[in-house]
């Protein structure tokens, strides 16, 4: 199966230039911790992303309100990323690799969704097989490992 298939469509999305505030405000109203940094010259270019976690350690790292923070300043770039077509045991790979949760999918630099380890979650419950249980079970271990 590709990531295509599994992956979610309909991506929250933020600028570079917005505050984290904002990105804040975003992520409480969608019940989401990670958005995709998109540029604002159309075509949804993927910059970067930007998690909860990037927000909390940007504002006690910078000591200013989340008001005054640009989201250029605390997000993760380049995003690890993964193309549509790609199987979804090569999208683990990447998750585990890089220690992520969640991969934009993009298309000619475009993005074009999320694949996350709960949409993998969710497929293994349906599906009810143990090598897919497996697999997701390995990658959360080497997501959740201790970086050093």
């Amino acid at each position: 199966m590709t990531v295509e298939a599994l992956m979610t469509r309909k991506v929250t999305t933020c600028g570079d230039a917005s505050s984290l505030a904002d990105v804040a405000r975003l992520m409480w109203q969608h019940d989401i911790g990670f958005l995709p940094v998109v540029g604002s010259s159309g075509g949804a270019l993927l910059l970067g992303v930007i998690t909860d976690r990037d927000i909390c350690m940007a504002a006690w790292l910078q000591g200013k309100p989340l008001t005054e923070i640009s989201v250029r300043s605390a997000m993760a770039q380049p995003a690890v990323c993964c193309a549509p077509q790609m199987d979804l045991y090569e999208a683990e790979c990447l998750m585990r690799k890089h220690q992520v949760h969640r991969l934009p999918v993009v298309s000619n630099g475009a993005l074009i969704g999320v694949l996350s380890l709960n949409d993998l979650a969710r497929r293994n419950t349906q599906e009810r097989d143990e090598r897919l249980e497996e697999n997701v079970a390995e990658t959360l271990a080497a997501i959740a490992t201790p970086r050093r």
